[in-house]
């Protein structure tokens, strides 16, 4: 019977009062499952919160499961049986439901199982039918005040593994990650690691001749003293604009010479 084991501690939440004997015959089969080390408390719908039961207490709760099932389970009563039951603990539960909720306060079996996901339950298992008599479906019919077609269904699904109002610390600092080094890694790459053996590489003795070879001459390598570079400056009097003149590069371009003519003006000549 919902595979309720020894020692386990259930809660069993009724709404309508039920037949004397059909409630005790519940509750004592429930006893018998659970062992003298198990618990089995019972509670009416309209007193769970004043019922005071301490967090994460059951490890099963039965809402709704003895006839007649006529609690509506809205969020707020999810959100007590949610608290009540240990994390990864079952809620099994059994509501009045209709093929089409058009003019009437009672819920389809996917709006009930949407429900139990907005509430925060998880694993919720597919409705099931609960088979009834049809005097058992007037009962509930006349007890709710409707008219139309009615089932009872019945769901399972189950509390996170965490305590409701739990919190963790989050760190938005920047950390460095640490990568671990492989121990088939060796501790310097070497650019032989990545050759293959089956390519064929050129012979590094190969790639310079006997003119990339050769010492440059000193004197090529002189430069400027006021540009910094192997180019002469207009007024060269170290001698580099002979030298490059010899080499047959352009030398900076001589100043310009200036004669006064008779008239007083001056006249630029090349």
């Amino acid at each position: 019977m919902y595979s309720i084991q020894n020692g386990q501690s259930v809660l069993v939440v009724w709404g309508s009062t039920p037949a004397p004997e059909t409630f005790q015959n519940m509750i004592e089969k429930l006893r018998k499952l659970t062992g003298p080390l198990g618990n089995v408390r019972v509670e009416n719908v309209d007193r769970l919160t004043m019922g005071s039961h301490p967090t994460s207490s059951f490890d099963i709760v039965l809402s709704g499961v003895i006839f007649p099932q006529s609690i509506s389970h809205t969020t707020e009563l999810l959100g007590e049986l949610l608290r009540v039951v240990k994390p990864k603990g079952r809620i099994i539960l059994q509501e009045v439901t209709v093929q089409n909720a058009n003019g009437t306060h009672l819920k389809t079996a996917e709006k009930l199982q949407s429900v139990l996901r907005i509430t925060g339950l998880t694993n919720i298992q597919e409705a099931t039918l609960v088979s009834l008599t049809n005097a058992e479906i007037q009962t509930l019919k006349d007890l709710l005040n409707i008219a139309v077609n009615v089932n009872v269904v019945e769901i399972q699904c189950q509390k996170p593994d965490f305590e409701v109002g739990s919190s963790s610390k989050l760190s938005f600092a920047k950390q460095s990650p640490q990568v671990q080094p492989s121990v088939n890694v060796a501790a310097v790459w070497k650019l032989d690691d990545t050759v293959d053996d089956d390519i064929e590489t050129i012979d590094e003795n190969n790639l310079l001749d006997e003119e990339d070879l050769k010492k440059p001459d000193p004197a090529s390598l002189r430069v400027c003293g006021t540009t910094g570079k192997r180019k002469a400056c207009k007024n060269c009097s170290c001698g580099l604009a002979e030298e490059l003149a010899a080499e047959g590069k352009p030398a900076a371009a001589p100043p310009a010479q200036t004669k006064t003519s008779a008239c007083g003006n001056e006249v630029f000549a090349a």
